[in-house]
């Protein structure tokens, strides 16, 4: 009973940081994931610093509004594991509302301890982060292995092609653009320290 019961709190301790990394990971705002979920912004903020625990009606309506289902941010199997070895084969799709971006897992499928995640990304012509710059804690590196990509920050054009790479700070505004005639494809890594 005892285990059972640890599981359990460890569970629910960890339910405020995985809807804080994947709402953090799909750079939105408090605000947004409020008006996606109508739960309020304040009641979100709460949840992510373990101040309130959700009802399960709440849940369900954040998990949907970040395209989860709930066993995603329950599930224990396979969450604390030191190492993750991902196939291939075995390569899950990462939901994103970005068009023409596709984005296929690399690292570990739960976030659990991992600060760290990434991503085999293909970028259709013209594919861009939209008209308004992104901006969310972290850190990311962008590995270009084929096509041209360009990134926009701190007033700064950056073109990435084959071989080329950026690591930049998240809080800075930024956007990217596939500026090449064909599918570009990089590897995306994403780090968001612990709070």
């Amino acid at each position: 009973m005892d285990k059972e019961r640890t599981q359990i709190d460890h569970i629910i301790s960890k339910l405020g940081e995985k809807i804080k990394y994947l709402r953090t990971e799909k750079s939105l705002s408090l605000k947004d994931l409020s008006e996606r979920s109508g739960i309020s912004a304040a009641a979100i903020h709460k949840i992510e610093s373990n101040g309130i625990i959700p009802t399960i009606t709440t849940m369900m309506k954040i998990a949907d509004a970040l395209g989860r289902d709930v066993n995603h941010f329950i599930e224990q199997a396979k969450e604390d594991k030191d190492v993750v070895f991902v196939s291939a084969k075995e390569r899950e799709p990462i939901l994103t509302f970005k068009k023409g971006l596709e984005l296929n897992g690399i690292s570990a499928k739960k976030y659990g301890d991992f600060i760290m995640t990434a991503a085999y990304a293909i970028l259709e012509v013209g594919a861009s982060s939209g008209k308004k710059p992104m901006k969310h804690k972290g850190e990311e590196l962008v590995y270009c292995l084929q096509g041209k990509v360009e990134f926009q920050m701190k007033g700064e054009t950056y073109i990435l092609g084959p071989g080329d790479s950026l690591n930049f700070r998240t809080q800075l505004d930024h956007k990217w653009k596939n500026v090449g005639d064909k599918k570009a494809k990089l590897i995306w890594v994403l780090a968001v320290p612990p709070s």
